[in-house]
């Protein structure tokens, strides 16, 4: 039988709302799913079934907040996050979780694992904006002054032409499937001017570069190989800031990659954050090391 909690903890007057769905007999630390901007706790039903049966599994409304949560010169975005991603811990009262986090969110998923490694049995992450860079801020900006323009399809298409890869040289998995439902996402959110707001705060106000590494924490970094918003050079030169550290480049993905291949992120879930042996698929292999080789991976 799963329970359900939705609960609500402020900190630094923050509110951040989360969600816990419990089964009867967990045997393995909470798994805590962080997302981008306007993924919110209920965006995560892929993969309740490969967690429930072993694990708690705590959703996030990330940020959750107002775009004045991040005004003030000396704070930063991700760092707010994070000490509301530690309220939401210390609320949940498990003495460790296992956090899987994934473009914003995976960068408060490591920063936090950074300050309180005792507390995370595990760190699964992928897109990970390492750096945000003042062509990228300058992109977004011009993006979100389109939808406070009112120009919705302008404003999904500069959305599109960061998030995805749109070379056709390059081959992507479920290209045109991706790119209809991004635009058709993001012309929605266009319209609400709540979610704009949280976009021109969480992604272009100032970012502290992921630097200092991370020690004591088994981790698992995965990318896209085609994903330009944060390219794979960097995500490599990133993990192995990381001890021991494992790396996994999915082919013919971009950013989008938990969209072109959920099953993917399915497989690391089970795989790395349940320790399971997952079934065998031919998109999806064993994850060894930064420097090892396997079906599957490109390496740099």
């Amino acid at each position: 039988m799963i329970k359900e909690h939705i609960r609500t903890v402020t900190v630094q007057g923050v509110a951040y709302t989360y969600r816990v769905l419990q089964p009867s007999t967990p045997t393995v630390e909470p798994v805590i799913l962080l997302g981008g901007v306007l993924e919110g706790m209920h965006d995560w039903a892929y993969l309740e079934g490969t967690v429930l049966p072993r694990a708690s599994l705590v959703t996030v409304d990330l940020p959750g907040l107002r775009s004045t949560a991040f005004q003030g010169a000396d704070r930063d975005d991700v760092d707010t996050l994070c000490v509301g991603l530690e309220g939401i811990i210390e609320d949940l009262g498990a003495p460790r979780v296992n956090l899987y986090g994934y473009s914003l969110g995976a960068a408060v998923s490591f920063q936090y694992a950074q300050r309180r490694p005792e507390r995370v049995a595990r760190l699964l992450i992928g897109g990970v904006p390492d750096q945000v860079t003042e062509e990228l801020v300058a992109h977004l900006r011009r993006a979100t002054d389109r939808a406070r323009a009112g120009d919705a399809d302008g404003f999904a298409a500069l959305m599109a032409e960061r998030l995805l890869c749109l070379d056709e040289s390059h081959s992507v998995h479920r290209r045109e499937l991706t790119l209809g439902y991004l635009q058709r996402f993001m012309r929605n959110a266009a319209r609400t001017p709540h979610k704009v707001d949280l976009l021109a705060t969480a992604l272009t106000s100032r970012h502290h570069p992921l630097t200092g590494g991370l020690t004591g924490v088994p981790t698992m970094v995965f990318t896209g190989e085609h994903d330009h918003l944060h390219p794979l050079e960097r995500q490599h030169a990133f993990n192995a800031t990381i001890d021991d550290s494992r790396f996994v480049t999915f082919p013919d993905c971009d950013h989008m990659l938990p969209l072109q291949r959920p099953e993917a992120v399915t497989s690391l879930v089970a795989s790395f954050l349940m320790q399971e042996p997952t079934a065998g698929s031919s998109d999806i292999a064993d994850p060894l090391p930064v420097n090892g080789r396997r079906a599957g991976t490109r390496p740099a």
